[in-house]
């Protein structure tokens, strides 16, 4: 053996031992760098979580406020002190578990009424919750953390003036939240190692500390690095501190909207060095076993590189059809998760829809009496309420959870009576021509969600034919999974196609190729879910230059030949005299109760409320006069169907009406049974009306 092939041998050896410590030093770093941004990620995310839990909270109280406010507007101090109001701060502060308190306070600074009665004639001249009003409208101001009397839980309180019509200054609103409230939730949402969860002021007052430190001072300095930190980005962000005498924090902030409020969460960067260095230990041992392996199969390298080399190969292709196929269920679990969100923000929108469509018809038919000229902005909120409602129905569509009516349809008649509709619609440059299957079968679709879905289609391939083009609509014999019988219905145009990967993200909902400004991203969403919720499919078929053809596929009708549409009429909303039929209106929610009792008030019945089910049968058990039921679906306890049953066994001749703001309750929603009918949120006093009307004409036949 010779000096060189010696030397290249201790080469190898040492490149064996050295290129395991390099790759070590390497991986430690990298690993070290990974486990501090994912440490700070999920502070970033704790904190935006405790964000929407504070938001909430501050809106509520605000809102809590604003209907104090408007209940003392016009009484005067001697009313405000009477047991009516006692009565009715405490049934406002009775669903809000956040509260402990809510209070009036007159000019002098003592309590004229309390959703406790302990606290009438409670002095707060000293408090600065009431002191940094005198002066000024300051707007909502949130005082410091003390303790509710001696012992007592400690809570902070949030105020604000109460109005006048002169602006003088005439006593103050106070809201007193419990700290323990949020101290829970925090202690929920944080993850089970050692941090700091804080909801402080501005100015460094700490309102909530999490976990609770008795030795902590109550107001952080200025020179403490999340403040430093906070009045550098006060709207929220990340951060990096040592404070005096301690060890390095990674902190996460954020602004509560536009109160003078902040939420931290913080915790030490040695928590998570600990995971790095559990990595370490690891990478070490691969690192050793790594090296000796090396070193013994230096030898054997040159003899077993060709079956590595096959081996590599092997790997690189099960990686590969093991990526793809985790890409496919990576894109279904998304548009599920997608599907599910989209339902559960179209719930929560459509209650405030039908607070603001009831709210501002009562208000615009009062104002139209004569009462002053301000219909021009009933008029815009009511067509901001409405453009909400249609987003909610999209969105509701694309999570296959829109309430449908199908029925047998004719598809080549439904599409001939579009034509002349679509012809206006795309202008003079498409020409639109049909093809239809002859006698072609019925198919059992939502009628009005069809018609929507092919004009949707037909403008996207109006704006994708630039200067004109041919727009075809077909249909054709088909079949669905199971040789089930269906019809196609093809929709083409000439216009500039689609590459495949904007192909297959198409039915991503708020996903679309248009200027800003020019689509929502929801049309092929809300088509997708329609199509799947009728028992069908839909694909595209499209290449650039070549245009694009949509195919909806829909089921065949197994039943009776189909049924012409019918168009339906509104009922007038100003209905005639009806001898003041008394109307049950429950509902948890106490705004939407508010807002559907003053609607139904308003079209002339007389209303009675309750805010659960045992309170709506206690209140038909005392009044005979009830004559329709008028129930929220889904409220906790006795939900509306179970009330509904256990009514109608009392009061075998009660009406029912449902309200509901959900796309669907149990599969299909709410089964009417006779007498009983289904009012979908948001609603507008005229389908009120209606649905009344209804059960007035069923009352009359019996």
């Amino acid at each position: 053996m010779s000096l060189s092939t010696v030397r290249l041998h201790q080469l190898l050896v040492a490149a064996a031992i050295l290129v395991p410590c390099v790759v070590l030093l390497g991986a430690a770093l990298w690993n070290r760098a990974e486990v501090l941004r994912e440490a700070d990620s999920s502070l970033i995310r704790t904190a935006a979580v405790m964000h929407e839990h504070a938001s909430k909270v501050f809106d509520t109280a605000e809102l809590a406020m604003d209907r104090v406010d408007d209940y003392a507007f016009d009484r005067s101090w001697s009313q405000i002190g009477s047991p009516g109001t006692t009565a009715f701060l405490a049934t406002l502060k009775a669903p809000l578990a956040q509260a402990v308190a809510v209070w009036v306070v007159d000019p002098e600074g003592r309590v004229r009424a309390s959703s406790r009665e302990s606290d009438l004639g409670r002095d707060l001249t000293g408090r600065d919750v009431f002191g940094v009003h005198r002066s000024r409208d300051i707007g909502i101001y949130v005082g410091p953390a003390v303790r509710d009397g001696e012992g007592g839980e400690r809570l902070f309180s949030v105020s604000r003036r109460r109005s006048t019509e002169d602006g003088r200054f005439d006593g103050v609103i106070v809201i007193a939240l419990g700290t323990g409230y949020f101290a829970r939730f925090y202690a929920e949402a944080a993850a089970p190692t050692a941090h700091e969860a804080l909801l402080l002021r501005a100015d460094g007052a700490v309102l909530v500390r999490e976990p609770d430190d008795p030795q902590a001072e109550p107001r952080l300095p200025a020179a403490d690095p999340l403040m430093r930190a906070i009045h550098a980005r006060p709207q929220g962000g990340s951060a990096v501190g040592t404070p005096p005498g301690g060890a390095e924090e990674r902190y996460a902030w954020r602004r509560v909207g536009e109160y003078p409020v902040q939420v931290a969460f913080s915790t030490p960067t040695a928590v998570a060095e600990a995971q790095w260095y559990e990595n370490l230990k690891l990478y070490g041992a691969v690192a050793s076993i790594s090296a000796l392996t090396l070193v013994l199969m230096a030898w054997l390298a040159l003899r077993r590189a060709r079956a590595e080399e096959a081996a590599l190969a092997d790997l690189r292709r099960e990686s590969a059809q093991r990526m793809a196929a985790e890409g496919q269920l990576r894109q279904a679990q998304k548009m599920e998760a997608v599907g599910q969100l989209t339902g559960g923000i179209a719930h929560d929108f459509n209650n405030l829809l039908a607070v603001i469509t009831g709210s501002l018809e009562v208000l615009q038919r009062r104002l139209a009496r004569g009462d002053t000229d301000v219909g021009r902005f009933i008029d815009g909120a009511l067509d901001g309420a409405d453009r909400a409602a249609k987003l909610t129905h999209r969105l509701l569509a694309f999570a296959r959870q829109q309430p449908l009516e199908p029925r047998p349809t004719d598809p080549n008649g439904l599409i001939s009576g579009m034509i002349d509709l679509l012809r206006r619609t795309l202008g003079e440059t498409v020409v639109v021509e049909t093809r239809f299957a002859p006698q072609a079968p019925p198919i059992f679709v939502d009628q009005n969600q069809l018609e929507n879905a092919i004009l949707n289609l037909a403008v996207n391939a109006r704006d994708a034919m630039t200067g004109g083009g041919r727009l075809t609509i077909e249909t054709a014999r088909d079949t669905l999974e199971g040789a089930r019988p269906a019809v196609a219905i093809t929709v083409r145009d000439t216009g500039t196609g689609m590459p495949p990967e904007v192909v297959a993200r198409a039915f991503e909902p708020f996903f679309t190729t248009k200027p800003q400004g020019r689509g929502t991203g929801l049309g092929l969403s809300q088509v997708y879910g329609f199509v799947t919720q009728s028992g069908g499919t839909v694909r595209i078929d499209s290449a650039p230059g070549l245009g694009t053809a949509v195919v909806l596929v829909l089921p065949v009708h197994d039943g009776a030949a189909p049924v012409e549409a019918t168009g339906r009429g509104r009922l007038p909303a100003q209905v005639p005299e009806r001898g003041r039929r008394t109307v049950l209106v429950v509902e948890d929610d106490a705004m939407v109760r508010s807002a559907s009792a003053e609607t139904i008030g308003e079209l002339g019945y007389r209303t009675l409320t309750a805010a659960d089910g045992q309170a709506a049968l206690a209140c038909l058990d005392n009044d005979r006069d009830v004559a329709v039921l008028f129930t929220d679906v889904v409220m906790p306890g006795l939900d509306g169907p179970s009330l509904a049953a256990e009514a109608r066994r009392r009061r075998p001749g009660l009406k029912v009406v449902f309200a509901t703001g959900h796309g669907r309750e149990g599969e299909d929603g709410p089964r009417p049974a006779p007498g009983e009918t289904v009012l979908r949120k948001p609603f507008t006093i005229e389908d009120l009306a209606a649905a009344l009307e209804a059960e007035n004409r069923a009352q009359a036949s019996v």
